[in-house]
């Protein structure tokens, strides 16, 4: 496996579980971790910091993608 697609699921992977986290924490009434007062309300400052990480494993992941290999010619339809 290459880098460039280790990268590509890297950051797909961090993209998914940063927006599930983000998803988590902006929903009251579950008792959130790493959170140093109400444990159960809404923590938009959570939220936009786990979103923004999504959107960098976001932009990692498409940066990164895998090339379609030059030497195969596409057949065309």
């Amino acid at each position: 496996m290459n880098n460039r697609k280790l990268l590509f699921i890297g950051g797909i992977i961090v993209a998914i579980i940063a927006l599930l986290c983000s998803i988590y924490y902006i929903i009251p009434g579950y008792d959130h971790i790493l959170v140093t007062h109400d444990s159960t309300a809404s923590h938009p400052t959570h939220f936009v910091a786990f979103l923004g990480l999504a959107i960098v494993g976001a932009l990692v992941a498409l940066v990164s993608r895998p090339r379609p290999n030059k030497g195969v010619k596409q057949e065309q339809a």
